[in-house]
C-alpha cells in the first residue's frame, strides 16, 4: 500500500512515531526519531533471545536474508553485494582497509567531508598514500575541479549523496558516469541521504554505498549496510576475518572457505535486535513508498523554506531543486544562531547548529503545524 492522500498520510504515518507527540523533531540529519515497529521488532529479538537461546538465534538466517533483500530493493541493487555493518565508518573500513594500497596511490574528496568518510582515508597518509581534498564553495564542490583531481594513480573518489553541512544533494549519476573511464572505486556515503532521498546504484555506478540506520533511514544505532558493485566486490578482501566470514560458519573448517556474497565482510555473530530494527524501518519505507518518501520530504522542505522566509530568515544555500534535500540552513540577520537555537530547544524543537545557522531536518512525518510552529518559535 502507498500513501497518497497527504491527509491520511500524516494520520497514519504519525502514529508509528510517538516522539512527535513531545517534540517537533526537526532534527533527522543528527538522529532519526524511531518507530513503534522498529522498536517492536527490537523487543521481539530480545525477548527471544531471553526465552529460548541458542534455540531462537538458529531460526534468525531468514530475518537477516530478508533485511538484506529491502536493503537492496531500496536502493536498486542486489542482496548478495549487501554485507551488514554497525555503521558508516565501518563500511567506509572496508574499503580504506580492504584495497592492496601502493606508495604513490590517491584518494579524491571534497574538502569539508563529514568525519566518517575523511578519518579513515586520511589514516593511510602512513603508507604512503596522497588524500586529494578538493575545494568547497556554496556548500559543494566544483565538479569539473573533482574530475581534474583524478589520475590514473587514483584508487578511490568519494562524496557523501548530501552534504551534512550544507544540504546540497550531489547529481550521483552524473558523477558515476563521469567517473567510469576510470579505474577508481566511486565510493558513497549515502547516509544523509537514504531512507529520505532516492539513491540508486545502479543508474550512479556507484561501486560502494555506506549507510547508517540512525539518521535518515530511521532506525537504531549501531547497524547499517554497505552495497558493493562487483567491481569493488573482486576488488576488496575482508580485512577482517571470522567465523561468519565463510560459505557454512558451523563447518568450523580449518581454513576460512569465504561466503561468495556480502556475507564474507561480516565478521563475526550478528547484530540481531539491529538487524530487526533495520529490517522494520526498510518495511515501512516500502509500504510507504520510496518514491512517495521523497517527494514528502521535499515538499516538507520547500514549505519551510517558505515559511522561514516569511519571517525574515536567509537561507545560507539556495539550491536549484534537482540538489536539494532534506536539510535547511537558515540564519536570522536580527539574531545571533545560538539564540535562535536556544529558544527553539526551550520550546521542544529538535535541530541542530551548524556552519552558523540552524539546521533543520524534517522527515515523512512532519505536519504542517510542526513547520509553522518551528518557524514561529524561531522568529522570537
Amino acid at each position: 500500500m502507498v500513501y497518497e492522500d497527504r491527509a491520511f498520510r500524516e494520520a497514519e504515518i504519525r502514529r508509528f512515531y510517538p516522539g512527535t507527540r513531545t517534540y517537533t523533531y526537526l532534527d533527522n540529519a543528527a538522529v532519526g526519531l524511531v518507530s513503534t515497529n522498529v522498536c517492536n521488532a527490537m523487543a521481539a529479538i530480545t525477548e527471544a533471545h531471553r526465552d529460548f537461546g541458542v534455540a531462537a538465534a538458529n531460526s534468525w538466517g531468514p530475518l537477516f536474508a530478508d533485511v538484506r533483500t529491502r536493503a537492496a530493493r531500496l536502493v536498486s541493487g542486489s542482496s548478495s553485494r549487501i554485507a551488514l555493518t554497525q555503521n558508516t565508518s565501518m563500511g567506509i573500513a572496508l574499503v580504506a582497509n580492504g584495497l592492496n594500497w601502493n606508495e604513490g596511490d590517491n584518494i579524491v574528496l571534497p574538502a569539508g567531508e563529514f568525519p566518517s568518510n575523511s578519518y579513515p582515508w586520511q589514516m593511510l597518509r602512513n603508507r604512503g598514500v596522497q588524500i586529494r581534498p578538493v575545494p568547497m564553495a556554496n556548500g559543494h564542490v566544483d565538479l569539473p575541479s573533482l574530475y581534474e583531481a583524478v589520475d590514473s594513480r587514483t584508487r578511490v573518489v568519494t562524496m557523501s549523496a548530501v552534504q551534512y553541512s550544507s544540504g546540497y544533494r550531489y547529481p550521483l549519476e552524473e558523477i558515476g558516469d563521469a567517473l567510469r573511464s576510470h579505474s577508481a572505486l566511486f565510493v558513497v556515503d549515502g547516509t544523509q541521504a537514504v531512507g529520505a532521498m532516492r539513491v540508486d546504484v545502479n543508474a550512479a555506478y556507484i561501486d560502494v554505498l555506506a549507510v547508517s540506520a540512525h539518521k535518515w533511514m530511521l532506525g537504531p544505532f549501531g547497524i547499517g549496510f554497505v552495497h558493493l558493485s562487483d567491481k569493488a566486490f573482486d576488488a576488496l578482501r575482508p580485512s577482517t576475518t571470522g567465523w561468519m566470514s565463510v560459505r557454512d560458519p558451523f563447518a568450523f573448517t580449518a581454513e576460512p572457505e569465504l561466503a561468495e556474497d556480502g556475507r564474507r565482510f561480516e565478521s563475526g555473530t550478528e547484530i540481531a535486535a539491529g538487524a530487526a530494527g533495520l529490517g522494520a524501518t526498510l518495511e515501512l519505507v516500502e509500504t510507504i513508498g520510496a518514491e512517495r518518501v521523497e517527494s514528502i520530504v521535499l515538499d516538507r522542505v520547500a514549505l519551510l523554506r517558505d515559511m522561514l522566509k516569511t519571517r525574515g530568515f536567509r537561507l545560507l544555500y539556495d539550491y536549484p531543486p534537482a540538489n536539494r534535500s532534506g536539510i535547511v540552513l537558515a540564519v536570522s540577520d536580527r539574531e545571533e544562531s545560538a539564540a535562535v537555537h536556544q529558544r527553539l530547544l526551550r520550546e521542544q524543537v529538535l535541530c541542530s547548529l551548524r556552519g552558523g545557522g540552524i539546521r533543520f531536518s524534517p522527515h515523512y512525518f512532519t505536519s504542517d503545524s510542526d513547520l509553522e510552529h518551528a518557524s514561529k518559535v524561531a522568529s522570537g
